[in-house]
């Protein structure tokens, strides 16, 4: 009895050795979970036109490019359909983009007020660049999009996910918290292309929780920060530099024939890739066609 009673208890603890504890399987679960970039550059191409293979998580600004070297504009195409935006936080705004007075310093960023462990979500979907603290920022995660542009999440009590990991719109990347240098808890937010920020209301509207354009004519007058002359209300640029897509066409287009003198109703079918009965349910009555009459073929 007492030897049966050893073996059982050898092939329990040999089981419990093959299986990680709950944390860990949970942690484990989670990583399969989460897609990684592997850097070949398949998942993403367009962003190569900009970057190159420059994935670096060593600053969020990585270079100093003088406004010579950005392109003198470029048209992006923000998202494709709605299921590719999130608004990050919907609150309301403490401090927009620009110059502070107050800290003599320009703020290339908005802040958007919150709680401390509240969820931040990806405006975009895109690629994890930086997710750790970083100086001021405190905890702090940058999302490079395929379209160019890349988005900055400061200031959060936790980050939830890790450098090179795809997301999605709307997936969830952090908490919200006070972090860095933060007078209180709030969400810093921030809109770059090619390191350079411009302000983020150009892109989305806070007063509805809305994004402003799908397509974006971007210039090197979006860049940049001057201390204001006058309380001037802003201007947002993208409420005049959208770039309008063409219409679906709802019905098809009408296509008329105008007969020849050797033309026949099973000539004209053929000419169209139409048939004879389809021509005549367009234009009801017809039997036969004479020259220069205007016959519907589509």
């Amino acid at each position: 009895m007492y030897r049966l009673l050893c073996r059982l208890l050898a092939c329990f603890l040999a089981v419990a050795s093959l299986c990680p504890p709950l944390h860990a399987q949970e942690e484990l679960d989670g990583n399969k979970k989460a897609k990684f970039y592997e850097g070949d550059g398949s998942e993403v191409l367009l962003w190569q036109l900009f970057y190159h293979d420059n994935f670096s998580g060593a600053a969020v600004k990585l270079r100093n490019l003088s406004m010579d070297s950005l392109p003198d504009e470029v048209n992006i195409r923000v998202i494709r359909d709605s299921s590719e935006f999130c608004f990050p936080m919907k609150n309301i705004l403490t401090s927009s983009y620009g110059w502070r007075p107050k800290f003599n310093r320009a703020h290339r960023g908005v802040d958007i007020l919150l709680r401390t462990g509240d969820p931040i979500r990806a405006c975009f979907p895109g690629v994890v660049r930086i997710a750790r603290p970083m100086g001021g920022y405190g905890n702090v995660v940058v999302i490079r999009h395929q379209n160019g542009l890349e988005t900055v999440y400061g200031h959060m009590s936790k980050i939830l996910v890790k450098p090179r990991q795809i997301v999605k719109a709307g997936e969830v990347i952090g908490l919200g918290g006070s972090t860095g240098n933060s007078t209180g808890p709030h969400l810093h937010f921030e809109v770059r292309f090619q390191y350079e920020p411009f302000d983020p209301e150009w892109l989305l509207d806070f007063s509805n929780y809305t994004l402003r354009t799908r397509r974006l004519h971007l210039d090197k007058t979006y860049f940049g920060i001057s201390v204001p002359k006058g309380n001037k209300r802003p201007i947002f640029k993208a409420d005049k530099s959208i770039i309008k897509e063409a219409p679906i066409r709802t019905q098809q287009r009408e296509i008329y024939h105008t007969v020849k003198s050797e033309d026949t109703l099973k000539l004209i079918a053929m000419q169209h890739s139409t048939t004879v009965e389809k021509i005549q349910e367009l234009n009801p009555g017809l039997k036969k066609v004479k020259t220069g009459m205007r016959i519907r073929v589509r």
